[in-house]
């Protein structure tokens, strides 16, 4: 994701919400200034981490930024949509949690799970190194995780030997979904991966619990049939997160085309209109004019009376 890219698509779907979607108003794209590489260096030696490349990219070309639109329902402005991402130093560790906790003083470590239904290995509040990358509002919190690529058990560790340090590069990062029951979700393996999603889901309430078992409420859903319908089938047929955990693993990712990302049903149609009106010349020769019922049942009443007519003279 280079810088050229990644401010066309910030400034591309700000046009396209405000011109493509009808009632849509108070769009509002606040994007914060880079941030300086010392910045970066600094967040990366204080945590004893190597930010994703992905990531570092991001803040490098624009630190952190908050999209916001509202619609316009009978006079009244209803906030919908909201995008936002944080800056390198809003980019906190959350509290680990202690691993002596019992049943009379319970502690995180006792949430902690070994692997969720699809046999991927969950964060740990112990282990883990878990950073908020944004809020949600409230309702949850998305995560950049780090994890041991080679875990050493407990008696390997000794806290008293300077030689017992995890290098950098032996972390893997992934972006996770923690919601309010305090359960991981995961959402994609990358950071690329994520901003791509959260563009294409046009920041839409939760639309990050549909990578959960957790569903969309009610609201959303009424939200995403009205602006997002596809991307709504999409994610019901589960064919999202397939293909952002594929992406991955080293597959080639398909450039992002905001024409289809805010295509919705009426659009779709829009195309066979445009080629019967193409057409309409060997359409209108093919077929015969269709006169209405109208038309046909005066017809009709000449023709009886013309029949009739022949009758009446003969008498």
């Amino acid at each position: 994701m280079d810088e050229i890219n990644h401010k066309n698509y910030l400034d591309q779907i700000t046009i396209y919400i405000k011109k493509k979607k009808p009632g849509i108003c108070q769009v509002k794209n606040d994007i914060k200034p880079p941030a300086e590489r010392p910045a970066v260096l600094m967040w990366e030696q204080k945590h004893c981490l190597l930010l994703p490349e992905d990531l570092k990219n991001f803040f490098l070309t624009c630190n952190g930024f908050h999209l916001t639109w509202c619609v316009t329902m009978e006079n009244n402005t209803v906030p919908v949509g909201n995008m936002e991402l944080c800056s390198i130093s809003q980019l906190v560790l959350l509290d680990a949690a202690v691993d002596d906790g019992s049943h009379l003083t319970p502690s995180l470590w006792d949430l902690d799970g070994d692997k969720d239904k699809n046999g991927r290995k969950l964060p740990s509040f112990v282990t883990s190194k878990i950073f908020q990358l944004d809020q949600c509002q409230g309702y949850g919190k998305v995560c950049l995780v780090y994890d041991e690529v080679t875990p050493k058990g407990d008696d390997d560790v000794d806290p008293d030997n300077e030689n017992d340090f995890k290098f950098p590069s032996d972390y893997t990062t992934e972006i996770w979904f923690l919601d309010r029951s305090l359960r991981w979700h995961f959402i994609c393996p990358t950071f690329q991966a994520y901003y791509r999603l959260m563009l294409m889901h046009l920041g839409l309430p939760h639309w990050q619990l549909a990578f959960t078992d957790i569903g969309l409420p009610p609201t959303s859903l009424q939200w995403f049939n009205l602006y997002a319908p596809v991307r709504l089938e999409i994610d019901l047929m589960g064919d999202v997160t397939k293909s952002s955990h594929t992406a991955g693993k080293g597959m080639a990712s398909s450039p992002l085309d905001l024409n289809k990302v805010f295509k919705g049903k009426s659009d779709r149609k829009k195309p066979g209109a445009a080629q019967n009106m193409a057409s309409g010349t060997n359409v209108s020769k093919k077929r015969q004019p269709i006169s209405s019922a109208r038309s046909a049942a005066v017809a009709g009443k000449h023709v009886t009376a013309s029949v009739s007519q022949p009758n009446v003279k003969s008498k």
